[in-house]
């Protein structure tokens, strides 16, 4: 229903048109450039060292190490990810990193929330506890809408519902059939949809219809590479979304704002 939902309220978004190639060669570039800077930094280091030992010591003897005169910080490790499906190997770690990551967003902005089975009416049951094993497309397919998806079933504070995340291209085609950027404007009959900015400065939507009792929350979120996280949170349970409605949605707006963009800001070009 989510998914759906705010598909039908932002529109229909044509195939990626991300050059997933390119991104896989410039990493193995920058990795290979990072080895090599690596290497010659360690080489003149231990020139260096050698060099201050002889001339403290005339070339003889030990000596103490120099004191070094206060410490400089070190940076902090980049523990970003880019999202690569060039093969079923790249793919599947990158769904994986990107499920991670929101398992640990939705601990963060929800530190009492549990992922629960949904039934899907297919008769089968599961475990609770594991996060949304994503889906993936491998392939720079020009036919494939989602790269990345899935969802679960969420419980929090007693209320059950079901979250759903996608990886969608964020350019639109229009009339005239010419690709152009999505505006990243709420379309003028939509009602619910706030346009705004995620901390880190990317566009955002937000939406936040109401059908009945049907309550659903969705954000979506521009990423560096040019796509879009989009996250929806419903109170509708059972059949991946389809469900009755539940008394009230498991996340608040600003919990599913804040777990989409602590998602986005572990996503790099």
């Amino acid at each position: 229903m989510g998914t759906d939902l705010f598909d039908q309220l932002v529109g229909e978004l044509p195939p990626s048109t991300v050059d997933v190639v390119g991104i896989v060669r410039r990493e193995k570039r920058r990795s290979t450039a990072r080895r090599v800077t690596g290497l010659a930094t360690a080489v003149a280091a231990l020139g260096l060292t050698t060099a201050l030992g002889l001339s403290m010591t005339g070339g003889t003897g030990a000596s103490s190490p120099p004191s070094v005169a206060g410490g400089g910080t070190t940076a902090a490790p980049d523990t970003r990810f880019a999202l690569v499906a060039q093969s079923e190997e790249t793919a599947a770690a990158s769904a994986k990193r990107l499920a991670a990551a929101l398992d640990a967003a939705v601990r963060k902005e929800a530190p009492d929330a549990k992922w629960i089975f949904e039934p899907d009416g297919s008769g089968r049951t599961g475990p609770d506890g594991r996060p949304p094993t994503l889906s993936y497309d491998v392939g720079p397919d020009g036919k494939s809408k989602e790269l990345f998806g899935g969802g679960s079933g969420i419980l929090n504070e007693g209320r059950k519902g079901s979250l759903r995340l996608g990886v969608e291209p964020a350019e639109g085609v229009g009339e005239d059939g010419v690709r152009r950027p999505s505006s990243w404007k709420c379309a003028p009959t939509v009602r619910k949809c706030t346009e705004g900015t995620a901390p880190s400065g990317a566009k955002t939507l937000f939406l936040s219809p109401k059908y009945g009792d049907v309550q659903m929350y969705g954000i979506e979120v521009q990423l560096p590479d040019g796509r879009s996280l989009r996250i929806t949170v419903s109170n509708n349970f059972g059949d991946k979304g389809t469900g009755a409605a539940q008394p009230g949605t498991p996340l608040t707006s600003d919990q599913v704002k804040a777990i989409a963009f602590d998602v986005a800001a572990q996503i790099k070009a």
